[in-house]
């Protein structure tokens, strides 16, 4: 008898801060920052060059991951791991055959949001002044194990199980300024990373309007929760979208914040 049993396509494994995650893709780069001069004076007999090399600069090394929010990664989606200001971690994953890995971690961006009819997503950017190393310095699985262990809290979480009835779509996103630094020397790795402010903005589309237009200026603090979270900052935008005959109309609203976060409640707190 044919098994009716059916099992999603992950392949491979992704490790965030010693936690594995569900993800869907991932990748590292290494960005070059070379240092140019502008000539002072090009003399109209001679090849126009608008800027000469002077020195390799500096290199930064980035990696992105884009998973399925799972119990697991919610572990560490709190302000005191991956929310904190200058917090680090290590990141690696296995894509079936090789495993490569990045040790002390800033986040540059991070994202996690729901919608209607999908599961809970994040992606997560950041960079690091250590090179991605291949081999991993650090053990990734080679497998997803949410599949074939049985863990609960391995399997994705559905947009059901965030937001309200009156919410169509959230996204929830941190964004942490981070600049490369290094000192005149041969070695092209960045001396440190200079970590500096942070920001939080939350972005969210409900079926019904919260408030009358006008009744809350953009000077307005706001203050919105759910079961994860609190977030109490400035309603920067608001608006109404249509997509057509076929759509409920949705209204917009976006808050955002940049002082510290806090946890209260079991829950994220951001104010």
């Amino acid at each position: 008898m044919t098994s009716s049993l059916k099992r999603l396509g992950y392949g491979g494994a992704a490790v965030v801060d010693g936690v594995q995650v569900l993800f869907t893709s991932a990748g590292f780069d290494t960005a070059k920052t070379p240092s140019y001069q502008t000539p002072l004076d090009i003399s109209p007999t001679l090849v126009s060059r608008s800027k000469v090399l002077h020195a390799d600069g500096v290199e930064a090394y980035t990696g992105t991951v884009s998973l399925d929010v799972t119990q697991n990664f919610m572990d560490i989606l709190t302000v005191a791991k991956l929310f904190a200001r200058r917090y680090k971690f290590s990141f690696g994953f296995n894509d079936g055959e090789n495993t490569k890995g990045m040790l002390n971690c800033y986040v540059t961006s991070l994202t996690v949001s729901g919608a209607a009819g999908g599961l809970l997503t994040s992606t997560l950017a950041v960079i690091s002044a250590s090179s991605w190393a291949t081999p991993s310095p650090f053990l990734v699985p080679d497998s997803y194990i949410g599949f074939q262990g049985g863990d609960p809290d391995n399997i994705p979480k559905g947009y059901w199980q965030s937001g309200n009835t009156n919410v169509r779509e959230w996204t929830l996103t941190m964004t942490q300024d981070t600049v490369p630094c290094y000192t005149n020397q041969d070695v092209k790795t960045p001396r440190y990373i200079r970590v500096g402010m942070v920001t939080y903005s939350l972005q969210v589309t409900t079926y019904e309007q919260l408030y009358p237009y006008g009744a809350v200026t953009t000077s307005d603090n706001i203050g919105i929760s759910t079961s994860a979270f609190t977030l109490t900052g400035v309603l920067m935008a608001e608006g109404n979208t249509f997509n057509g005959p076929s759509d409920l109309g949705g209204y917009t609203h976006t808050f955002e914040t940049a002082a510290d976060a806090a946890t209260g409640s079991g829950a994220v707190i951001i104010t």
